[in-house]
C-alpha cells in the first residue's frame, strides 16, 4: 500500500519542461506515477469495491498516459496547442479523482476494521492541494500574476504533499499491522489528531 505513495507524488508534480512555444518535455511523467498507484493499490484492492475502482481507474490512466507521453516525445504537444491544454487539465483531474477515491478507499477500512487510519486529515490535505492546484494552474494562464507568486503556491502544494504522504504511510503501516482478526491494540487506535 505504501509503494502507492510514491506514485501519489509523482502525479501531484508530473512536471513538464517547455522549450520555446512548441516542444513540451515531461519530467515526472503521470504514467509512472499511476503504475506505482496501480502497484500499490493492488495489494488492497480486495479491501473493498472503492479500492478495486482505484486499482481499475490507475491502469486505465497508466496506458493513457503512456500515449500522451509519446505524443510529448514526438514534439507534437506545444504550450499553445489547445488539444494540449485539454489534456493536461484531465490529467490533473484524474490525479485529484484517484487521490479522493483512495481516501474513500482508506475510510471504507476504517469502517470495516473498526479503527483510525486518518482519512479525515487525509480528506483535509486533500481538500487543501486541491484549491492550491486549481489556483496555481489558473495563474499558469494569468500574465500579470508574477512568477514568484506561482512558485510560493508551489511551496506550499509540495509543504501539503509532503503532510499528506506522511499521513498516507502512517495509514499504511497501520494496515500492515493489524492481527489476525483485522483489530489494532488499543495503543495503537488512540485518538488522533484532528486538522
Amino acid at each position: 500500500m505504501s509503494i502507492a505513495a510514491l506514485g501519489i507524488l509523482i502525479v501531484a508534480f508530473c512536471f513538464r519542461f517547455t522549450v520555446g512555444d512548441t516542444v513540451v518535455l515531461p519530467i515526472l511523467p503521470a504514467c509512472i506515477g499511476y503504475f506505482f498507484i496501480r502497484k500499490g493499490i493492488k495489494v488492497i484492492k480486495h479491501e473493498n469495491d472503492t479500492l478495486a475502482l482505484v486499482y481499475k481507474i490507475a491502469t486505465i490512466a497508466m496506458f493513457a498516459t503512456v500515449g500522451t507521453l509519446a505524443v510529448c516525445l514526438a514534439g507534437a504537444e506545444s504550450w499553445a496547442n489547445p488539444l494540449y491544454q485539454a489534456v493536461k487539465w484531465i490529467e490533473v483531474l484524474t490525479g485529484l479523482v484517484i487521490v479522493y477515491i483512495i481516501i474513500e478507499g482508506i475510510k471504507g477500512m476504517e469502517d470495516k476494521y473498526g479503527y483510525m487510519m486518518g482519512s479525515y486529515d487525509l480528506r483535509n490535505m486533500w481538500t487543501i492541494i486541491t484549491v492550491i492546484s486549481a489556483i496555481t494552474e489558473v495563474a499558469a494562464y494569468v500574465d500579470k500574476i508574477p512568477m514568484w507568486v506561482t512558485a510560493i503556491l508551489l511551496v506550499i502544494k509540495l509543504m501539503f504533499m509532503i503532510m499528506f504522504m506522511q499521513k498516507y504511510i502512517e495509514a499504511a503501516q497501520l494496515y500492515d499491522r493489524r492481527d489476525a482478526q483485522g483489530k489494532m491494540s488499543e495503543e495503537e487506535n488512540g485518538p488522533r489528531f484532528r486538522l
